[in-house]
C-alpha cells in the first residue's frame, strides 16, 4: 500500500527542492515530485528533508559495544543511533588477538544484516604502533594474508571495510586481496609517507580513517599521508565533528581543500548517549568526562560520544556549509564510496530513509524504511 510524505523542502538531485511529496511502498521510494501542495492523505512535516545519515565508523552507543555477546545489545546500539539520525550503520571493531577478533567477526557476521547495520568495519589489528591511539600496541601487527582470508570467511561476507596502515609489511598485497574480496580499505593509525600513501591508493584504498587523528601531522618539510591524501582526488576523508577531535580551523581546511571528498563519521563508543563513566575499549581503559573519551591518565582521545544528529548540528552551526553539501558528507559520499546502492539519496528505487531538520539545524524526525521512528 502506498504511503505519502510531504516536506516543505528536501535535498535531492544536488539541490533544495520545495513542496516535495515522496511516495513510498513497502519501505522503498516509488515517486518523488516537487512543487505540489500537501494533501490530507500525506504525512506532513515542517522541516527540511535530507537522506538518512550513514555512519561507516561506529564502535557502539547506548551503553554497549559491537563486540558484545548479546544479540539484543547489538540491536540496542542500532536503535540508539537510529533515534539520532543514523539509518545505515557499519559495526566497527577494535584491535584484538586473532582468536578474539575472529570470534567477534563471526558473531556479528551471523547476525547481519540486522536493522540498520549492514556490515562490519575492522579498525585494526593492522595498524602502526607509533600511532596506535586507543588500540593495544602489543596486539598490533603487520597483515598476514591468511589472517585476512580467515577473518573475511568468519564474517559470512559481512566484512565491508578495513582500516590499515600502508607502511606495514605486506600491506599492498593485503589491500589488493581485500579489494578482490569486495572489502573496502581505509588508511589510518599510520606513520606513512606520501609515497607509501600513493602506493596504497593505487592498490585500491579509498578512504582515510578519521583524518588528522592518529597519523603523522601535516608538515612543510616531511612527506606525510595527511598532506598526500588531503590533495589526492582519489581518496575520501573521514572527519569527526564533535569539536574535540578537530579544531575549527583544521575543519575549515578540509572544507576548503577537499570539499567534495568528505565523509562524516562518529567513531562513537559505548558511552554515546550515556553519563560520564569508566570503561574498557578492547584491552585499554577509557575515562569519559564531560562527554569526552580519553585513555585513562592521558589526554589521548579514545573514540567519541558523538551522534550523527549532533555532528550535523555542529557542522551547520559553525561553518558556511549548505544542506546540499551536508547531505553529501552524511549520506551521499559514504553511499558512493562503499557502493551502498539502495541508500544515500532521496530518489526512486532507494530506501525511504530520511531525517528532517529544523531551522536550528536540529533533527526533528527520523524516517526509516517508510516508518516514522523518531519525532520531536
Amino acid at each position: 500500500m502506498d504511503k505519502k510524505f510531504w516536506f516543505p523542502s528536501a535535498v535531492f538531485e544536488g539541490r533544495i527542492h520545495f513542496q516535495v511529496q515522496v511516495t513510498v511502498n513497502s519501505g522503498w521510494i516509488t515517486e518523488v515530485i516537487h512543487g505540489v501542495e500537501k494533501t490530507v492523505d500525506a504525512t506532513s512535516f515542517e522541516g527540511l528533508a535530507l537522506p538518512g545519515f550513514i555512519d561507516t565508523h561506529c564502535h557502539g552507543g547506548g551503553g554497549f559495544f559491537f563486540s558484545d555477546h548479546e544479540d539484543k545489545n547489538i540491536e540496542s546500539i542500532a536503535k540508539f543511533h537510529l533515534m539520532n539520525g543514523t539509518t545505515t550503520l557499519f559495526a566497527s571493531l577494535v584491535t584484538e588477538n586473532k582468536e578474539n577478533l575472529k570470534s567477534q567477526v563471526g558473531r556479528l557476521g551471523s547476525l547481519l544484516p540486522l536493522s540498520t547495520i549492514v556490515g562490519i568495519h575492522l579498525e585494526g589489528p593492522w595498524l602502526s604502533t607509533k600511532f596506535n591511539g586507543a588500540h593495544d600496541s602489543l596486539l598490533l601487527r603487520a597483515p598476514d594474508l591468511s589472517e585476512v582470508i580467515e577473518l573475511f570467511k568468519a564474517s559470512n561476507g559481512s566484512l565491508v571495510s578495513v582500516t590499515i596502515a600502508p607502511e606495514l609489511d605486506n600491506t599492498i598485497e593485503a589491500i589488493s586481496l581485500l579489494r578482490s574480496l569486495g572489502v573496502f580499505v581505509a588508511l589510518g593509525h599510520t606513520d606513512a609517507d606520501a609515497g607509501q600513501t600513493s602506493s596504497a591508493i593505487e592498490a585500491g584504498a579509498t578512504v582515510v580513517t578519521h583524518f588528522y587523528s592518529c597519523m603523522r601531522p601535516i608538515s612543510h618539510r616531511v612527506s606525510t599521508l595527511a598532506l598526500e591524501s588531503l590533495y589526492n582526488e582519489k581518496i575520501f576523508l573521514e572527519f569527526i565533528l564533535d569539536g574535540s577531535h578537530i579544531q575549527k580551523n583544521a575543519i575549515q581546511l578540509l572544507l576548503d581543500v577537499a570539499k567534495n571528498r568528505l565523509i562524516a563519521v562518529t567513531d562513537a563508543i559505548s558511552a554515546a548517549g550515556m553519563p560520564d563513566c569508566e570503561l574498557k575499549l578492547g584491552n585499554v581503559q577509557v575515562t569519559v568526562k564531560n562527554g569526552i573519551a580519553r585513555l585513562t591518565g592521558s589526554d589521548l582521545l579514545a573514540g567519541s560520544t558523538l551522534t550523527m544528529k549532533n555532528a550535523y548540528k555542529f557542522l551547520m552551526d559553525n561553518f558556511d556549509v549548505t544542506p546540499v553539501d551536508a547531505a553529501a558528507y552524511f549520506a551521499g559520499n559514504p553511499a558512493k564510496v562503499y557502493n551502498l546502492s539502495d541508500v544515500g539519496s532521496i530518489e526512486v528505487r532507494k530506501k525511504a530513509n530520511f531525517v528532517v531538520v529544523n531551522s536550528d539545524n536540529e533533527v526533528e524526525s527520523v524516517i526509516y524504511e517508510g516508518m516514522v521512528v523518531s519525532q520531536t
